[in-house]
């Protein structure tokens, strides 16, 4: 059985080569996003359940582990998009069922992994922590909260809720990982979101759809900046120009996205709390599980975690991860030295 304990260098160098290498799969917020979405909403907490606030430490890193389920588990991808635009107009999201089966075979004609199943995953995953609270099994209570503060993060990321989700329908290839990754991870940190009070939830479900569709109206809003800043840098999207103007157009949606995705985090987390009782709340773990709570995939190819390794393979795996981290060393650099240089052009305007 492998150790579930996270490896930081291997963690880091997989989150590294992931957003780096593979810009053509629709992710979420960028890893740094997710974290920093968690921690702000463990934080945000009333009061009255100060003591969960400490859990930030342990579910921060495992917030982006999804991502990395989503390499090893055909099952995981739905479970990060929700595109209402795939659904007639004016059509009544409030009115579906909270079971995803009853909803998918009696009200909707669209397949799950078109659409996508990001609201029942959420909702399923808040259950599931309210009832591990209630028996006191905090651990799973942590693993459920961070996995469902990824999904909910990708829900209030907007092009996450439009089956336009890349450009790829309007001629905006790419512009996923634009927005997303590149733009966000130069001119946005962590005290730049600012989360509203959590507040009790009456009807979830209804409130992940609400928020869904926020999400979809702010999507056409990303689109059209993006082609506006594509014609200013004259098509050069990958210039300083295009993200100076694309921040320009954008930036308040973007803020507006990652400070609401905390706060209805925090509400989630406290709607949780309530509705297993309020019960008394432990210290916290030192790390969580590496491991999918779906599909039990790690963070690692299969084969890599389940083969006995000799020391002669041991030896061809540390060559291969000091590769891995010599490019992720070159990768990182780069986008810091890009991201300081947007920064210094927005400071000069």
């Amino acid at each position: 059985m492998p150790s579930p304990r996270p490896r930081p260098a291997r963690l880091f160098i997989l989150a590294a080569l992931l957003a780096a290498l593979l810009p053509s799969l629709a992710l979420g917020w960028a890893g740094i996003q997710h974290m920093h979405i968690t921690r702000a909403a463990a934080r945000n907490v009333p009061n009255e359940m100060v003591g969960f606030r400490a859990f930030a430490r342990p579910m921060v890193y495992p917030s982006m582990f999804p991502d990395l389920w989503r390499l090893w588990d055909a099952a995981e991808g739905p479970r990060h998009y929700f595109e209402p635009d795939r659904l007639p107009p004016g059509f009544d999201l409030g009115a579906l069922s909270t079971d995803r089966l009853h909803a998918f075979r009696n009200q909707l004609s669209v397949k799950p992994d078109l659409l996508g199943i990001g609201p029942w995953t959420i909702n399923d995953l808040m259950e599931d922590m309210t009832e591990a609270m209630r028996t006191n099994d905090w651990m799973w209570a942590a693993r459920c909260g961070s996995a469902l503060a990824h999904y909910l993060g990708d829900l209030h990321m907007p092009l996450h809720c439009t089956r336009n989700y890349n450009g790829q329908e309007t001629g905006q290839y790419g512009v996923h990982h634009r927005v997303e990754s590149d733009m966000t991870k130069s001119f946005v940190g962590s005290q730049d979101i600012l989360p509203p009070p959590a507040v009790y939830l009456d009807e979830p479900f209804r409130a992940i759809m609400g928020w869904c569709l926020e999400s979809a109206d702010a999507a056409v809003e990303i689109l059209t900046a993006d082609r506006a800043a594509t014609a200013v840098a004259e098509g050069a999207t990958d210039s300083e120009t295009y993200y100076l103007k694309l921040w320009e157009l954008t930036s308040d949606i973007i803020l507006e996205r990652l400070s609401s995705a905390a706060g209805n985090l925090s509400s989630i987390y406290y709607t949780a709390w309530v509705n297993a009782g309020r019960p008394a709340i432990p210290e916290p773990f030192e790390e969580l599980p590496v491991f999918s709570i779906f599909s039990g995939v790690g963070i690692d190819p299969p084969e890599f975690e389940n083969r006995q390794r000799s020391s002669q393979q041991r030896k061809y795996d540390l060559i291969i991860w000091s590769v891995m981290g010599a490019i992720c060393v070159i990768v990182i650099a780069s986008s810091l030295y890009r991201g300081a240089k947007l920064r210094k052009a927005l400071k000069a305007k």
